[in-house]
């Protein structure tokens, strides 16, 4: 049953409880009523029978005057008064009361309100004679009619008033809950992936509160889609770039030490097919086949060092930093280049270890392309966690920076930093890049690290300059 349907029930039935109330409350009242109104005419007549008999005792035949007198009060409301004879008993007026009273009246009401019916009987005596006996009979006809008539008009009253509170009150919370509809719309237009849910802020405070937080909700889900749009497109762009870099070293590098190779190998064969073998020239082909398959090995060890370090694996994270280190500075001595590890990083999971290597690997890369640098240092250590960071008790913080040239004014991130950037967010790190004051660039990257419990302490290190 849906809340609307619950919630018209429940007010149905508190609204026919009220009426029912009512009912009961009047029909309760309406029994003291009729014992109140019999006892005030029992005693009101049986003063007027005293009050009669008083006047006629002087005469001498009192008879006609009591009928005389009678006749005159027979238009009494709830009372008969009869005159009997002395041999003549009580008559038995319940039967005929009774029927009487059910005229139009139901009988549960009747035995719930109507009193016994009541027969008095006073001794009509004159002086020392008695004339007979008058009987004072109580009749609740009229009165039972009037409160039954009473409650008949009350009770279609208050029935009328409680339809009408109840059709009010239905349509009330019908329009109330009219905003349940279009947030239930909403919920299925956001289920069925469409963003540009929009609801109109109306109803009660508490719907209005709801339909802000799911337009919100719909503007957040906006815009994570065409983020994710955006950062498919930038990952289908890095390996694009990365595939030309791989095809590009292919062709430039490796085709060159191929055909050298061969080259070599022609030599050789046509210098060992004589009888005669020129010994320069085959140590000269000997040596240029050495040299372009050392070539070739460098070209291979560095494409897999950017696919994946092996040294990671295998030795872990400082170890890779500082082969790194040196095949950067074995390939270019005209940059100072330094690496600074405070703590012992063998504790890091692999993935943070492996996103702390390729920050350093793309900052450097950078450096050495972009900064006209003469001085570079990587820095890597153990802090405490900034508020940045939520939920992580500690933070691994590198930091690269040179003493080049610096960002340019209006400086755009290319795809290695974006993709540097994108892998520091997945781990939940915060990342930071800005220009020194002395001149070049500092690249600041946090990384969580809620699962370290003891921080290894040790002499800071200081890799040779190499």
């Amino acid at each position: 049953m849906s809340l609307k349907a619950r919630l018209g029930w429940l007010i149905a039935i508190v609204l026919t409880a009220m009426l029912a109330v009512n009912v009961a409350i009047m029909i309760g009242h309406a029994g003291p009523r009729v014992r109140a109104e019999a006892e005030s005419i029992e005693h009101l007549s049986h003063e007027l029978v005293e009050t009669a008999l008083a006047s006629v005792q002087e005469t001498k035949n009192p008879i006609p005057s009591l009928r005389r007198l009678f006749d005159s009060l027979r238009n009494l409301r709830h009372i008969e008064i009869e005159i009997l004879p002395n041999d003549d008993t009580a008559p038995n007026f319940d039967s005929q009361l009774r029927s009487e009273i059910k005229n139009g009246v139901p009988d549960w009401f009747v035995s719930l309100v109507a009193p016994a019916p009541k027969v008095d009987i006073i001794p009509a005596r004159v002086g020392d004679v008695q004339y007979g006996n008058i009987a004072i009979i109580f009749n609740p006809v009229d009165e039972l009619a009037e409160i039954w008539s009473d409650l008949l008009w009350l009770g279609a009253i208050s029935l009328a008033v409680t339809l009408l509170m109840l059709a009010l009150v239905l349509a009330l919370l019908r329009r109330t809950l009219a905003p349940f509809d279009s947030l239930g719309r909403g919920l299925a237009r956001l289920e069925a992936g469409e963003t540009a849910v929009r609801l109109d802020l109306r109803g009660a405070s508490e719907f209005r509160d709801i339909s802000q937080k799911l337009n919100s909700l719909a503007s957040t889900l906006d815009r994570v889609q065409e983020e994710n749009h955006s950062l498919i497109e930038r990952l289908f762009a890095v390996q694009d770039s990365e595939r030309r870099d791989i095809a590009r070293d292919l062709h430039d590098e490796a085709g060159p030490c191929l055909f050298s190779i061969r080259a070599g190998a022609a030599t050789l064969a046509a210098a060992a097919s004589g009888n005669f073998p020129d010994r320069d020239l085959l140590q000269r082909s000997c040596a240029n086949i050495d040299a372009a398959g050392q070539a070739l090995q460098t070209l291979l060890r560095r494409m897999l060092e950017r696919l994946r370090p092996p040294a990671m694996s295998e030795l872990g994270l400082e170890t890779a930093l500082r082969g790194l280190v040196a095949s950067w500075s074995d390939g270019r001595a005209d940059v100072r280049l330094s690496l600074r590890i405070a703590h012992d990083l063998s504790c890091l999971d692999e993935r943070s270890a492996l996103t702390a290597y390729r920050v350093v690997q793309e900052a450097l890369t950078n450096i050495f392309r972009h900064s006209s640098a003469a001085n570079a240092e990587a820095r890597l250590e153990f802090v405490e966690a900034p508020p940045e960071l939520a939920g992580a008790a500690e933070a691994l913080r590198v930091v690269v920076e040179d003493d080049g040239v610096g960002l340019p004014e209006e400086h755009r991130f290319g795809l290695g930093l974006i993709g540097m950037s994108e892998r520091v967010h997945t781990l939940g790190g915060v990342m930071r890049m800005e220009r020194r004051p002395e001149g070049g660039t500092r690249i600041e990257v946090l990384l969580p690290l809620p699962e370290v419990e003891e921080l290894p302490e040790a002499e800071e290190r200081e890799g040779d300059d190499l």
